[in-house]
């Protein structure tokens, strides 16, 4: 009889197991299921970041956002997507270094291409605009000008062409044109002097219209001139230009410039030294080339 307390005691220590051993599945698996929850909010919390990040175009953010992502959802439901916006932005950032400091406008033209939804859009596109005016400048024509407003009527830029447009038209000379023009008429004259058929060439136009009493003469017939003046060679030539001054005139949008002046040409022969003057008249075109050269000597 002594026993029946002690068994009631044993069943009800084991009851009292048993419960505890339940509550404690019960607790693991809510909390389990609470942790699956949070975990499964805390995914979407960071996925709905990057998505934000994304669309306000915050390149940093998004990349810091990525990165928190991959290391905490590895498995993750939208892993997968993560992993292909990290990709494509690797190489944008990786074409955009390659061309952030170029001077060419296709390669900017390219990387917008090929980019059109780009993080750098705003950066590339101030680029290109930029680059686009300062090819305009380098023709520095009416029509160069008006191609680049065509392209950027609110460019930065647009203002300064503008303002370049009506100078062309209004003829005013800048001191650019001036030594540019002077140039020309000078780097011509080396030419024929050193016998330099490069240099020759990229001074005279495909027709010039005037050149020293004859019309109409190509590029090939100056430098036969050329060769001419050299056929003696014990003749060393040289000629020096003075008291040059250049004018422009306008006509349809397009510059030409004169330039009048004084040459010397000096002719070293058998040790002697000979000296001829000349009054000088060029003409020469928009682009930079001689379309006609008038040398008269003086007496």
């Amino acid at each position: 009889m002594e026993d029946k307390p002690n068994k009631h005691i044993t069943l009800w220590m084991i009851l009292i197991i048993l419960i505890l051993a339940i509550a404690g599945m019960v607790a693991y698996i809510y909390w389990d299921k609470n942790e699956e929850v949070d975990q499964a909010e805390a995914e979407k919390a960071a996925w709905l970041k990057i998505q934000q990040f994304e669309s306000n175009m915050q390149l940093d953010s998004l990349e810091a956002a990525i990165s928190y992502y991959q290391w905490n959802f590895v498995n993750g439901q939208h892993a997968d997507q993560v992993r292909v916006l990290k990709d494509k932005i690797d190489v944008e950032k990786k074409d955009w270094a390659a061309v952030r400091y170029t001077d060419a406008v296709e390669d900017m033209e390219d990387f917008i291409r090929n980019h059109s939804d780009s993080f750098f859009r705003n950066e590339a596109n101030r680029k290109l605009d930029s680059l686009t005016f300062l090819d305009a400048a380098d023709d520095n024509t009416y029509q160069a000008y008006e191609q680049y407003l065509a392209s950027y009527s609110d460019g930065m830029y647009a203002s300064e062409a503008k303002k370049r447009m009506e100078s062309i038209d209004n003829g005013e000379l800048s001191e650019n044109e001036v030594t540019d023009a002077g140039q020309v008429i000078n780097n011509h004259f080396i030419a024929l002097a050193k016998e330099n058929k490069e240099l020759l060439k990229s001074t005279v136009a495909d027709v010039v219209t005037s050149y020293m009493g004859k019309s109409n003469v190509t590029p090939a017939d100056i430098e036969k001139y050329m060769f001419s003046i050299h056929s003696d060679s014990s003749r060393d030539i040289s000629f020096q230009i003075r008291n040059l001054i250049i004018n422009k005139e306008v006509e349809n949008h397009t510059p030409t410039y004169s330039g009048h002046f004084v040459l010397t040409e000096i002719i070293h022969q058998d040790e002697k030294t000979f000296q001829h003057t000349f009054a000088g008249m060029a003409t020469i075109n928009s682009e930079g080339r001689l379309t006609s050269l008038i040398l008269s000597q003086q007496s």
